[in-house]
């Protein structure tokens, strides 16, 4: 019976099996095949049997589905083995399954085509026996795969592989197709070399006695042998035994004697080898020859290929998961900032912020105080990215509680600057504005830790100034012992003060030349009267200042205007 079964994500191992025209897969819990993940869409995708073969159509699904890592916009035919990716889940389907208890029967002892003894039936050879029916026979004597099926098979495993981006499926794909291309082969090994410490270790193995199984150290065999193909790109092969002399054979860890082996390395689409390929066999009768040798660097050139593209495949799906946890970690760190703009009588307000990465080190805030003024924030935390983000959602945090429990704002920023001096916070500091607006008085206490000062411009002169520049006390974080020193700023009617980050004055175009603080004061004298517009003026002249280059600082600009 044809099925689906989850081989990567949660609830792996489940099967589902596929007994209707329509199999539906979804979130809703009336779906033929339901996963619970809220990223997966109501009714998702859909696997339609048409006469004797299966097609996957996707629903108008957010995410998209995936089959064997290509999205899927049409109905597309689907076959054995094929892997279905929706979001984090990936569905193997198996056309049908009794091929596989037929083969495991086979190798029981049960229905097998080789009596207890090996001996192949009467009026059989073979010869005319598949690749596969002598693998899952057991026969090992007498073993005559001509050069044909030799071939065909390989073809078939170069399908095969084809079919999967899943290193974890490649991996045993690969040593099944060593047993059935060397029916004489007793042990089949795929080591890498570990990614810190450079030794060999197997990834995948397989015994004819055994079947297949997932080790994680160096198997029995030569590691002068391993060593050598690995580094040097060159397979080997040794169709009498081991010598002594020519491998070493004194450094290898082997069990049992080793009758005839093959080594080839694996590589990829880079000529770069990845890792090896290494087979033996017991069988005084059945060594490996030169023609063996060469069935098997065409298997190896396959095989490499597809582990370099499944593991370039496992690096875009990281990638990917990245790119999700960092929109997720954007969005968690806008919540830190205002959600709306304050309601002062006779005021007006304007924030812009836009960070270079993902996420920034830039913030911004209003809060309104016991007395009913209104205290604005502004910082910069050094360095970008995740580290920045980070202290800068700390520093929201800290400024509100600082705030609300200080005795007077500049107590506030003295309790700030002592918290960012510990030693433990000694790798990064903040600069930091902080701007107490009483709507009352008209007028603007500012205190000013290691920032650019704030730009005053008059409404009714049209004059532009930085403001508190001498006032100016160090960044947040460099010394604990600091007393800031708060200066007044008056706003007449049509006054507006503006505070930003280094993201505008020290923006770049594509000659290296930064923005610069006079042209800043330039644009601002040169702008329209009200707020909104002048800010959008300075905006707009400094995206046309870079050419419409990326970031490479975060953007922050707060302004207030009196009416």
């Amino acid at each position: 019976m044809p099925r689906l079964e989850i081989v990567d994500g949660p609830e792996k191992g489940r099967i589902f099996p596929i007994q209707r025209e329509e199999t539906v897969i979804g979130r809703l819990t009336y779906c033929d095949v339901m996963l619970a993940q809220k990223n997966i869409s109501r009714q998702h995708a859909r696997v339609v049997r048409s006469a004797s073969e299966y097609f996957l159509e996707d629903l108008d699904s957010t995410n998209g589905t995936f089959l064997n890592g290509k999205r899927v916009r049409t109905r597309t035919r689907i076959r054995d083995y094929d892997l279905i990716r929706i979001y984090d889940v990936t569905l193997l389907f198996r056309e049908s399954v009794e091929s596989d208890e037929a083969a495991a029967r086979g190798r029981d002892g049960s229905g097998s085509a080789a009596d207890a003894g090996g001996e192949i039936p009467s009026g059989m050879t073979t010869e005319t026996l598949s690749p596969e029916s002598v693998a899952a026979s057991g026969i090992r004597r007498n073993v005559g795969v001509n050069a044909y099926e030799k071939l065909r098979t390989v073809l078939q495993i170069n399908r095969t592989l084809g079919s999967s981006l899943n290193i974890d499926l490649v991996l045993p794909k690969i040593v099944d197709s060593l047993i059935t291309v060397f029916p004489q082969t007793d042990r089949a090994y795929i080591l890498f070399p570990n990614d810190e410490t450079g030794e060999l270790e197997v990834r995948a193995e397989k015994r004819k006695d055994e079947g297949t199984m997932i080790a994680s150290a160096l198997g029995p065999i030569s590691q002068t042998i391993a060593n050598r193909v690995l580094s040097c790109g060159e397979a080997i092969l040794n169709a009498d035994g081991l010598d002594d002399n020519q491998f070493h054979v004194s450094d290898s860890v082997l069990d049992f004697p080793i009758r005839s082996m093959m080594c080839a390395p694996l590589i990829g689409p880079m000529q770069k080898p990845l890792g090896i390929i290494y087979v033996d066999t017991n069988d005084p009768y059945e060594r490996f020859h030169e023609d063996d040798l060469e069935v098997l660097l065409s298997l190896a050139a396959t095989a490499g290929q597809a582990v370099e593209y499944a593991r370039t495949h496992e690096v875009q799906l990281r990638m990917d998961r990245r790119q999700r946890e960092l929109a997720t970690a954007k969005q968690v760190q806008l919540h830190f900032l205002p959600q709306d703009r304050p309601s002062v009588a006779g005021y007006r307000f304007f924030e812009f912020y836009n960070s270079a990465e993902e996420v920034g080190g830039d913030l911004y805030g209003y809060l309104p105080l016991p007395d009913g003024r209104l205290a604005i924030t502004l910082g910069d935390v050094s360095g970008k990215g995740i580290t920045a983000a980070l202290i800068m959602a700390r520093l929201c945090s800290e400024v509100r509680y600082r705030l609300v429990s200080a005795a007077t704002p500049w107590d506030a920023v003295h309790d700030l600057n002592r918290e960012f001096s510990r030693p433990e916070n000694e790798a990064w500091f903040v600069t930091f504005v902080l701007c107490i607006l009483d709507a009352q008085r008209h007028e603007a206490l500012l205190i000013n830790a290691g920032h650019m000062p704030p730009i005053l411009r008059r409404f009714t002169s049209g004059d532009v100034q930085e403001v508190g520049d001498d006032a100016a006390g160090p960044p947040l974080g460099c010394d604990a012992s600091i007393r800031y020193q708060p200066f007044r700023v008056q706003l007449d009617p049509g006054d507006a003060l503006l505070m930003y980050t280094d993201g505008i004055n020290e923006a770049m175009n594509l000659q290296r030349t930064v923005y610069g603080s006079r042209r800043v004061r330039k644009t601002l004298q040169e702008g329209p009267k009200p707020i909104d517009q002048l800010c959008h003026h300075l905006l707009s002249d400094v995206k046309q200042f870079t050419e419409n280059q990326p970031q490479n600082d975060d953007i922050c600009l707060v302004a207030i205007q009196r009416e």
